[in-house]
């Protein structure tokens, strides 16, 4: 009769120390998903949030450098012979080149910003706790991302005195994000930063209607 031959302890031995070790993996895995990952999370999405203000920052200065002009191109205002505001007229096509100009120029800076600084990271941080978040060497690391930046113009008016009134013209530039490396996540990251291009002081009296009017 065949008897079934037994493990030896070398072989239990061998086989506890690999269920051992997959334990292990397995428990890694899960504290990697739910706390490294969304330590890591909030802190690329905070320092994703200062990248895409300094991209839409440098993009508005630098091209408000090259046309300084650009502000008094955008609107017109149509003064009555007493010198009140009739209209606010503007040219489309102006304002439809500015704001793609704009938009494309923050996109450039988001990929050259992410390609030569990537995301700094607190080596804390890979321990998922709170209490080591800021904790520890930077950590650089290269994020992959896709952008949509849109602009919108609106103009506003603001007394100024007595008679005097003052047209401004608001850039607000919006930027959405999506993460993809090094791992995805899952919702898009929004940011929205305004400045103003154009200040002009109205002397005379201005209509009801021309305050806080839309640039189309």
């Amino acid at each position: 009769m065949l008897s079934r031959k037994r493990p030896s302890a070398v072989h239990k031995r061998v086989r506890r120390a690999i269920l051992i070790a997959l334990a292990v993996i397995v428990a890694l895995s899960v504290f990697i998903e739910f706390a490294v990952k969304t330590q890591l999370t909030d802190v690329i999405e905070t320092e994703l949030k200062a990248l895409s203000e300094r991209a839409a920052n440098s993009a508005v200065t630098a091209y408000l450098s090259e046309h300084p002009e650009v502000g008094d191109s955008l609107t017109a205002l149509n003064l009555s012979d007493s010198g009140c505001v009739t209209s606010i007229t503007s040219d489309p096509s102006v304002i439809n080149r500015f704001k793609a100009e704009i938009a494309e120029l923050t996109q450039d800076n988001i990929d050259a910003l992410s390609q030569q600084e990537g995301v700094i990271v607190p080596l804390g941080s890979f321990s998922g706790l709170v209490f080591f978040a800021n904790v520890g060497p930077a950590v650089r690391m290269e994020i992959g991302t896709r952008q949509t930046v849109s602009c919108t113009l609106h103009s506003a008016f603001e007394s100024a005195g007595i008679n005097q009134t003052l047209h401004h013209i608001f850039l607000t530039v919006d930027v959405e994000l999506t993460v993809y490396n090094p791992f995805r996540i899952a919702h898009a990251i929004h940011i929205t930063t305004d400045f103003e291009i154009a200040q002009t002081v109205v002397v005379g009296s201005v209509p009801n209607y021309g305050i806080g009017s839309l640039i189309p």
